[in-house]
């Protein structure tokens, strides 16, 4: 049989779903940041006059008058407008926002705390949309900071709540709040150790505490507070802040032992003496330069970044790593927290430092006339329908992230307490059947989102990932990768594992059985050098 092919056009007759302008801007609205929904909020008020940010000073001017906020209808004559005249919901029908916009009047985005029974799970009220007796209520219930669109965060109180996720006990918290009353603007703790642990002791003595607080305990407490961000707060001096700034870098970074070595004269450093550098480090001309740049690069005053006390809008974003989502243990857990703890509560919200706290111009949408066609009149009819739809779609955004994050560390509660190693596998599709969204929903929402954690801060998309068979089930590529990791970093510097030595130590001490060749692979990931290429360091 001859058979010809030839190529050409074919139109054939069908139905494809076109997305409108609307729908594709709610859309992109779910992968932006924190900083580019900032922005991008900023261009809607500039573009839109029926749109305006709430102020703390409205909030507390308006809350007695009857002033609507966000969901509410606007028009003359208290009649509501229609859908097709304020943009209809009829063409926002992707299968990726599942008609939610349908849902909004009851989502919200409180705190939510999350149980073993994992009950009401998604029951949250939102900070967007507030009617005027939840405003009350927050108000007098002390919790109106939560609403404020400023903020003044010095480096003190950043430390300080890093520490809410440390589980602290309370003599702990205690000495770290003499440490941090201690801390200068520049991040640094300057003591008197024996001073202070007279103090202390004759504190608890009086509550009866304790009979002592011992030295020990003091640099317990130092040590987490130096782990806290920026890297390098609480040293007690300027080579101790660059050395802590050392020991977040990676262990393969170039030229980092020289680094050290000569942050162990750091008064030959700050005198520029590089002939007694020379003399007394061993290093050779060759080597130090590249030392001493990398030094250059670290931060000799952290803490100076927190003296700016402006908005955290705009640009003060693109300054700093602000999380998105913040998870913490329940108000009603101990401090002394066990891991044979059957009933372990984390609460998951929203960082309300980054939540936009939006409204519709009530002075502007009261002009709208239902039956003026004028032109005045048809242009504030759209830019209204526009407004909500922004809102909308903000508040779509914001509702979706939390119950995306919710299911996230509903199945990562192991590694809140035990860190990477503990991470369990995760792909996209499990998250989107949990929550009943797109899997590329889900995709959008955690891109350029981060969580602050007691592991510390971390994107939303590093708690995916692919699974690996064990002995004893499953394992996270993520989990290897720790325990490898951890293998190299407790390893003898003399002796260095190869790649076949932690094959074997995996199968012994974990159940893992992986190849020689998916270590190398997960090492080479993390920039880790080979043995022998660890060897030829030292």
């Amino acid at each position: 049989m001859n058979t010809s092919f030839k190529a050409g056009i074919h139109i054939t007759a069908g139905t494809a779903q076109k997305l409108n302008p609307q729908m594709q801007k709610a859309i992109r609205l779910l992968a932006m940041s924190s900083f580019e929904l900032e922005q991008e909020i900023q261009r809607q008020l500039d573009s839109n006059p029926l749109l305006e940010r709430l102020d703390n000073e409205d909030l507390l001017d308006k809350v007695d008058e009857g002033d609507a906020f966000l969901g509410d209808d606007f028009s003359n004559n208290n009649q509501p407008l229609n859908q097709n005249e304020v943009g209809s919901n009829d063409e926002l029908k992707d299968d990726e926002l599942i008609d939610s916009y349908d849902r909004l009047a009851d989502s919200s985005l409180h705190n939510t705390a999350i149980d073993t029974d994992w009950d009401n799970i998604y029951a949250h009220s939102s900070n967007m949309s507030l009617s005027n007796n939840q405003a009350n209520i927050a108000i007098n219930s002390g919790e109106f900071d939560s609403f404020q669109g400023k903020t003044q965060v010095t480096i003190q109180d950043h430390v300080r709540w890093q520490l809410n996720f440390k589980h602290l006990s309370q003599l702990d918290m205690l000495i770290a709040d003499y440490l941090i009353d201690s801390m200068d603007d520049g991040g640094f703790i300057d003591i008197n150790l024996q001073e202070l642990q007279d103090n202390l002791t004759a504190l608890v003595k009086f509550y009866q505490w304790a009979d002592v607080v011992e030295k020990d305990e003091i640099e317990v407490v130092l040590h987490i507070i130096q782990s806290c961000e920026p890297n390098g707060v609480g040293a007690r001096s300027l080579s101790e802040c660059l050395t802590l700034q050392l020991n977040k870098l990676d262990i393969n970074t170039p030229n980092i032992n020289n680094a050290y070595e000569l942050l162990k004269h750091s008064e030959l450093l700050l005198a520029n003496d590089i002939n007694a550098l020379l003399a007394k480090t061993g290093l050779n001309a060759h080597d130090i330069e590249p030392a001493l740049a990398l030094i250059r690069t670290l931060n000799p005053a952290p803490g100076k970044a927190f003296i700016n006390t402006q908005p955290i809008y705009g640009s003060e974003m693109e300054s700093y790593d602000v999380p998105d989502v913040l998870v913490n243990l329940d108000d009603e857990i101990v401090a002394e927290l066990s891991h044979k703890q059957p009933n372990i509560k984390w609460r998951v919200c929203l960082n309300p430092d980054v939540l936009p706290k939006l409204r519709i111009n009530q002075e502007y949408a009261s002009l709208i006339n239902v039956d003026d066609d004028s032109t005045d009149n048809q242009y504030l009819k759209h830019h209204l329908g526009e407004a909500k739809l922004f809102i909308k779609s903000i508040e779509e955004r914001n509702n979706n992230l939390l119950k995306v994050a919710t299911a996230i560390i509903k199945r990562q509660q192991k590694f809140l307490l035990d860190g990477a190693i503990a991470m369990q596998p995760l792909i996209l599709k499990e998250i989107a059947d949990e929550v009943g969204l797109h899997e590329s929903t889900v995709s959008r929402l955690t891109t350029s989102k981060s969580i602050l954690t007691p592991q510390g801060l971390y994107p939303l998309k590093y708690f995916f990932s692919s699974s690996l068979a064990s002995g004893t089930g499953a394992v996270s590529a993520t989990a290897i990768c720790a325990m490898i990791k951890e293998l190299i970093l407790a390893e003898d510097p003399k002796k260095p594992l190869s790649d076949n030595a932690i094959v074997q130590k995996l199968d012994k001490q974990q159940g893992v059985s992986i190849s020689r060749r998916t270590v190398a692979k997960y090492r080479e990931s993390m920039n880790i050098a080979s043995s022998t290429q660890r060897k030829q360091k030292h």
